[in-house]
């Protein structure tokens, strides 16, 4: 089954956005444009986007340094980024800064849906089950997960780090980047109320039905998610 991706565009030239929109959007993804960096708003909800397709010559941040921030932030973030730059610096650049595809403009909408499609594969290879392991379905848009012992209701904040952690490399995230997602409100982006929401979101868990460490503190590190995550 196609997985459907959440997608937003930074392109700072209208009618080539809503062109990538539009394609995008009919192939089943739900597609964000955006003409700069600033107004993708509080990185807390960077946590929910799967790709972010970025031109690199954008007014204000340029696309290698939005990459480059918030790659930083959600690993697992998918970028791919889109520009006239077309020197091997150029692409080594990008490619260090976060990019998982450098394609150079012009670019065809068929090379765009493949390269794209490509990334949706690497998603749904990244959250097949292990062997024997239920999977939890994240309900991002309905603020819902689904487990073996049935639906659980979650809060915004709650779908935000869980998504970002189904996300990161190993599902593991340092306590910085868990903060940072937790900045919208900075009277309670601290470590200790982040331990109180994770203590929380464990107790969610076990009620859809998940058994032993669902949500692991690693020490001095921050935390690892040990169930696997279907996005939908």
């Amino acid at each position: 089954m196609a997985t459907h991706l959440n997608i937003v565009v930074v392109e700072d030239n209208e009618d080539l956005c809503d062109a990538i929109v539009e394609v995008l959007s009919a192939r089943g993804h739900r597609v964000l444009g955006l003409s700069c960096a600033e107004e993708l708003g509080d990185e807390g909800a960077l946590a929910t986007i799967d790709l972010l397709v970025v031109d690199l010559n954008l007014p204000g941040e340029d696309g290698v340094s939005l990459s480059r921030r918030l790659r930083s932030i959600q690993p697992g973030l998918f970028i791919l980024m889109m520009t006239a730059r077309n020197t091997v610096h150029d692409k080594m650049s990008g490619y260090e800064a976060g990019a998982d595809i450098y394609l150079t403009k012009p670019v065809s909408i068929e090379e765009l849906s493949a390269a794209v499609n490509a990334l949706a594969r690497r998603l749904t290879d990244s959250q097949k089950p292990l062997d024997n392991q239920a999977l939890l379905y994240l309900k991002i848009a309905g603020l819902q997960a689904q487990g073996p012992g049935g639906t659980i209701e979650l809060t915004t904040m709650e779908v935000a780090l869980l998504s970002a952690l189904a996300r990161a490399p190993d599902q593991r995230l340092a306590y910085w980047q868990l903060l940072e997602i937790m900045i919208t409100d900075v009277e309670r982006a601290s470590q200790a109320n982040l331990a109180v929401r994770m203590t929380r979101l464990r107790k969610k868990l076990s009620d859809a039905g998940f058994d032993g460490p669902i949500l692991s503190v690693i020490r001095h590190e921050g935390y690892q998610l040990r169930v696997p995550v279907q996005l939908i």
